[in-house]
């Protein structure tokens, strides 16, 4: 499967590249300039060949990336996330779209906290930039970058996705179990990612109190 991820030179757009060019699938990179995307290209290229797995790994230009691809994965920072998504909207017909981006900033104090535009959820804010014929998937919002980063370990966490349309939930849920060994649970409708956006602030708090890399697991 063709997989872009926009602003894919960000920390968990590096553990995606690489988990799932070794599952296989085509991915492309994109970046506000191709030049920059071509360069974090060869960066995951030698990283994954480090580890004897030859990717195939495409950089363009984040327009370019929309449109050449099945899926596609908004890896961009909140405050960025769907201006630049309104900025290329005729990239997009019908791919599935993911959004992990979670609307969250550090305060004085050095905790961090949800806050939410004003659609109430950066989901609800990128669906209201995209057309309507996209179909957008909330998901991958409390996978620690750093560990989604060592291709070589399995990582046993929940991946909580939310989204209008089953089959692009079901496209969400196959491409993340080709991540082994993560479990995917079904929230509901799009609405609900609010609920799962404001649970990463939490986590990111206490992996700084603590120094670990905490994510999610519902038992």
């Amino acid at each position: 499967m063709k997989i872009a991820l926009l602003g894919g030179t960000g920390d968990i757009a590096e553990g995606l590249v690489l988990r799932w060019s070794k599952a296989g699938h085509e991915i492309i990179v994109g970046s506000r300039s191709e030049e920059k995307a071509q360069t974090i290209t060869d960066e995951y290229k030698e990283k994954l060949a480090s580890l004897g797995i030859e990717g195939q790994i495409t950089g363009m230009a984040n327009a370019d990336a929309a449109k050449a691809a099945e899926v596609v994965i908004i890896s961009i920072p909140p405050e960025y996330a769907a201006s630049t998504i309104e900025s290329i909207k005729d990239s997009f017909t019908n791919q599935v779209v993911v959004t992990p981006v979670v609307p969250m900033s550090r305060h004085e104090d050095k905790a961090f906290m949800f806050e939410p535009p004003e659609h109430g959820s950066c989901a609800l804010e990128i669906q209201a930039a995209l057309p309507e014929t996209a179909r957008l998937v909330s998901a991958y919002h409390n996978l620690p970058a750093k560990e989604l980063s060592q291709v070589e370990e399995d990582l046993d966490y929940d991946v909580v996705i939310c989204g209008d349309d089953e089959e692009a939930k079901a496209i969400v849920t196959k491409i993340t179990e080709d991540m082994p060994t993560m479990r995917v649970l079904d929230a509901g409708p799009l609405k609900l990612s609010p609920m799962i956006e404001a649970i990463t602030p939490l986590i990111v708090n206490l992996n700084v109190k603590h120094k670990k890399h905490f994510s999610v697991k519902f038992v």
